[in-house]
């Protein structure tokens, strides 16, 4: 009995040791891991606004949006814009926000820049965690992602569903997420009248722009937030 109790108690200090060091770790980390998310996040940013005003230096500055729906509340987001514009002038260019939908084994965050008019100037996958060789291609913008740039909400729907954007083979589940959430952002930005009077909503005789790949990096002030990351799950395929 007393070899038992003394087996517990050396069990126990094992694992109240291993907590310790393991909470130790997790506190030096988990602010690098943080820090290193949101400068991601930022140059993301940076990267699709740059269609807005090529070759200038860009500023971000977050917006409180009264009467802004939310569609992204069924994966535990929220829809949060950000104003870009060219300094001095702060009338804006443009806005950039974050769109989420729900793909095959991950909630897929797409960085979305759209003009004053509501059409897409660029985009970029923020996250995901799809199916290698599937889902995950909808990180190559001339996959997917590139078919989005000069087109309002109208224009974002895939061909299946009745629009023109054709799904990346074998992963229509990763394609309808990403396409869809980009969509309702737009509708949603639209519903709050983030955009101009008259604004065109469909693709209609708009000049297609470069992929959001080919555009280079602006300057801009830096936009305080974190990036949200999802859980993950084995994926065995995506149709």
């Amino acid at each position: 009995m007393a070899e038992m109790l003394k087996l517990g108690l050396v069990l126990m200090l094992v694992a109240l040791v291993a907590a310790v060091a393991l909470g130790l770790v997790n506190s030096r980390t988990a602010p690098i891991i943080a820090e290193q998310k949101e400068m991601e996040k930022q140059e993301a940013m940076r990267q699709v606004a740059g269609n807005l005003s090529p070759g200038d230096s860009l500023r971000f500055d977050s917006l409180t949006v009264s009467g802004l729906p939310n569609p992204y509340y069924s994966v535990d987001s929220f829809l949060r814009v950000v104003k870009v514009s060219v300094p001095p002038d702060t009338s804006g260019v443009g806005y950039v926000f974050i769109a989420y939908g729900k793909g095959y084994s991950s909630t897929v965050q797409t960085m979305v820049a759209a003009d004053m008019q509501g059409r897409i100037a660029g985009t970029t996958i923020l996250y995901q965690q799809e199916t290698p060789g599937l889902g995950a291609n909808v990180t190559d913008p001339s996959k997917l992602i590139g078919s989005f740039t000069g087109r309002g909400s109208v224009g974002i729907l895939l061909a299946k569903d009745g629009g023109e954007i054709d799904a990346i083979t074998g992963s229509t589940i990763t394609s309808r997420a990403v396409t869809n959430s980009v969509r309702e952002g737009l509708e949603a930005m639209e519903e709050a009248g983030l955009f101009a009077p008259g604004a065109l909503t469909g693709d209609e005789d708009l000049p297609q722009q470069p992929p959001c790949d080919d555009v280079g990096s602006s300057a801009g002030n830096d936009v305080t937030g974190t990036a949200d990351t999802d859980s993950t799950a084995a994926e065995g395929g995506n149709e």
